[in-house]
């Protein structure tokens, strides 16, 4: 498509502001993970569970982001429009109690993790130190401890992750949108 006085790129804004539901939103909670590979769908879960049994401010987006946080933080990140506060609901091995719900501060990840792209990990962390110190959005990781993510397609979460679905929505209710 031809640039004819940044006609392209307003052309481009339009067409995000009606495709992107997290489009002017002042609170975006992105459920992360795969659910075809157990534990790893918690984040998918909790996106559900918060959008069949919490009212949704308008405020907020609720997304079940699965494998495509990246795109959309980057999306974010390239914006015009961002949201003042990001949540990544994802599930992490660290090696606490299985189900254990705990805020995860992405300072605390190891520089090894920084460029890595890993969905039993979080979500690129280079992204979300960006979205932080560059663009000023308040970034936050609830996350959940894993029993196991298998290495095969395995469906359906272990029963100490599946109980922490419910919780860890009540959580997201009583921060954000209530």
């Amino acid at each position: 498509m031809p640039d004819v006085g940044g006609l392209t790129c307003k052309v481009a804004r339009r067409q995000l502001s009606v495709v992107a539901e997290w489009y002017n939103k002042r609170t975006l909670i992105l459920g992360c993970g795969n659910v075809l590979f157990g534990d790893d769908g918690f984040g998918p879960a909790v996106a559900e569970y918060c959008q069949r049994n919490w009212a949704i401010p308008a405020h907020v987006c609720v997304l079940d982001a699965g494998t495509s946080v990246r795109n959309i933080l980057f999306d974010v990140l390239l914006s015009d429009v961002r949201p003042s506060r990001i949540v990544i609901v994802d599930a992490i091995d660290r090696a606490l109690e299985p189900g254990a719900l705990f805020n995860l501060d992405i300072d605390s990840l190891p520089d090894a993790k920084t460029d890595d792209f890993s969905m039993h990990q979080v979500p690129t962390s280079n992204l979300l130190r960006e979205l932080r110190d560059l663009c000023g959005v308040d970034v936050s990781v609830l996350a959940c401890q894993v029993v196991r993510i298998p290495e095969e397609v395995s469906p359906g979460l272990s029963q100490p992750v599946a109980r922490a679905v419910a919780r860890a929505a009540e959580i997201l209710a009583h921060d954000h949108l209530g």
